[in-house]
């Protein structure tokens, strides 16, 4: 994480961004005007195909890369809830979706705009007054990343502290129902989401998660509870959590220590470590699952970086971290170990217990459903190295979700809880492939089953 510290006087520190629409009104009426300009692209896009001689069906007309670009570029301009939407579709229900509209929801899940430095300085006065400066002695108006519901800036307090402020973009947290229940209904009428689709539970659990990340209280408390389990974590020398500095913290700041580092990706492009902070990472998600019942389920590169002076790996978010009863691990569990042991009748028992076979169309796709869940676990069941840059497992379990897609009943939402399992499955299974690794997964089941069966 590279800090950038200016003067304190912002005016002439001015950087460039794209303000964030901070009240209901202006992101509903942002939202109108997208769809506005949209309709307007299919209609002169339709024309031309008319005039050619085709008859253009209405998905061919709207996935169009100018079309797809828009929708993009506007939920990465209002952040929040939006952003948030597009980030929890494109994870859990990627395997449904045209690729054209999973790419820019792939965009969405690293990418985020910057608010320009004056709407970022009435942020910083409503929490702390006019006189905010006078808490440091340095800060940068620069920020050092940028993400859903806001971005982070470094400084140094009056104290001496180097601390990482993460500020929220106005409006958020008290858009959060209407914007997602405007973008839902933007993707519908647009055609994005099909219509056989239900992401009622999805959307559900999307507003629930996001009224809890845009509380920094929360998340102040997260990172507490976080340090707290990983006291006993065996490999706890090889990582760094920050400190937490509540007296620098409000609902819409959270600040911590300030941890250096550099992006995963940058770090370790083809590093020999890679291959040992990734099997860190799955072995820390299967301890934090099934030990700690406390998992971080938010699967982002951005969410880690890497120390090469000291092979540390920095732990960096946690507004998504989720709690988890010792009833559903153990239950998880069970449907995990029969998926290894391509148990069947285990695995249908395991998860109808998890709420997997609540609806008459999940029933009927029940042995697609089995399938899916044994091949997401093929990377435990291999002996040795399992090599995920070369493997197409994405593309097999998008494949057999297809098959399901077809059916426009057939769609079953997972159960909630389950659900951002496997978002953070999913998550890692794609980190470990887009850094090239091999990752010894089984050895981290089998020393897991050993502890579960104790």
């Amino acid at each position: 994480m590279q800090s950038s510290h200016s003067d304190k006087h912002p005016v002439s520190r001015t950087r460039s961004g794209k303000k964030v629409p901070s009240s209901r009104f202006s992101r509903l009426v942002s939202l109108g005007g997208l769809a506005s300009r949209l309709a307007g692209n299919i209609a002169v896009e339709g024309s031309k195909k008319v005039a050619q001689g085709h008859r253009p069906r209405i998905n061919e007309l709207l996935l169009t890369p100018n079309n797809v670009k828009k929708v993009a570029d506007k939920l990465a301009t209002m952040r929040g809830a939006a952003m948030k939407v597009g980030q929890l579709i494109s994870m859990d229900a990627g395997t449904m979706l045209p690729p054209e509209l999973s790419a820019v929801f792939d965009r969405l899940r690293s990418d985020g705009e910057v608010m320009p430095a004056t709407q970022l300085i009435s942020v910083l006065e409503k929490n702390w007054g006019a006189d905010w400066q006078s808490r440091f002695t340095q800060f940068s108006f620069k920020p050092i990343a940028a993400a859903s519901i806001g971005q982070v800036h470094s400084a140094v307090c009056q104290d001496g502290r180097h601390i990482a402020l993460k500020i929220q973009y106005p409006g958020v947290r008290e858009s959060i129902d209407s914007d997602i229940a405007n973008v839902v209904m933007l993707l519908r009428i647009s055609g994005f989401i099909p219509k056989s689709l239900d992401i009622e539970p999805l959307i559900t659990e999307a507003k629930e998660q996001l009224k809890a990340e845009s509380d920094y209280w929360v998340e102040g408390e997260h990172l507490e509870s976080v340090r707290h389990k990983l006291e006993s974590y065996p490999r706890r020398d090889e990582l760094i959590t920050p400190l937490y500095y509540p007296d620098q913290s409000s609902r819409d700041i959270l600040a911590m220590s300030f941890e250096s580092g550099e992006p995963l990706e940058q770090a370790l492009a083809n590093a020999p470590q890679r291959h040992q902070i990734m099997e860190l990472i799955f072995d820390l998600f299967f301890t934090e699952l099934f030990d700690f019942g406390l998992v971080q389920t938010d699967p982002n590169l951005a969410n880690y970086l890497y120390q090469p002076d000291t092979q540390k790996l920095v732990l960096l978010d946690f507004g998504a971290v989720r709690s988890y009863t010792p009833d559903f691990v153990r239950d998880y569990w069970s449907a995990i170990e029969a998926a290894v042991e391509e148990d069947e009748e285990q695995l249908a028992a395991a998860l109808g217990k998890l709420g997997f076979f609540n609806t008459s169309a999940a029933v009927a796709n029940k042995p697609i459903i089995l399938a899916i869940f044994m091949l997401a676990v093929e990377p435990l069941r291999c002996e040795g190295m399992y090599s995920f840059g070369s493997s197409n497992i994405a593309l097999r379990i998008h494949e057999l979700g297809m098959s399901i897609s077809k059916d426009p009943d057939a769609w079953h939402t997972p159960p909630p809880d389950v659900l951002f399992l496997h978002r953070k499955m999913a998550g890692l299974y794609l980190m470990a492939a887009r850094l090239d690794t091999q990752v010894n997964v089984r050895s981290i089941f089998l020393k897991t089953q050993r502890q579960m069966n104790l």
